[in-house]
């Protein structure tokens, strides 16, 4: 479980996964700490840079940084508790949809389900 940490939702309808119930899927977002940071971590493929120009929100906080496209997570929305922050742009969301589709070809996506299997 992760908390406190900011996700981008993929999906909010209800669903199934290896016989567990669901309707929220998430990637987590992590900030960068410096430029070196920035710099190794957008080297890797799955991996998806965020600019404040990608965030639709009245609250910017002008940070950059990155989507984790191969790390799904699944929530009941039910058993959390959670806010929205902001929206991402149709572009960027396009681009992550994108990479988790071509991610799951190569069998590089990870879900994980362990927020899910404790209320079974």
């Amino acid at each position: 479980m992760l908390s406190r940490h900011s996700f981008v939702v993929i999906d909010d309808n209800a669903d199934e996964i290896k016989g567990l119930k669901y309707d929220f899927v998430a990637n987590v977002m992590s900030s960068f700490k410096d430029e070196k940071h920035k710099h190794r971590k957008l080297k890797y493929k799955e991996n998806v840079g965020v600019t404040s120009d990608d965030i639709i929100s009245d609250n910017k906080n002008n940070k950059e940084g990155y989507i984790k496209a191969d790390q799904l997570f699944y929530f009941n929305k039910k058993k959390i508790k959670y806010y929205v922050l902001a929206t991402i742009s149709d572009d960027l969301l396009d681009e992550l949809i994108r990479l988790i589709v071509e991610l799951e070809v190569e069998n590089k996506l990870k879900q994980n389900t362990k927020n899910i299997e404790a209320i079974v």
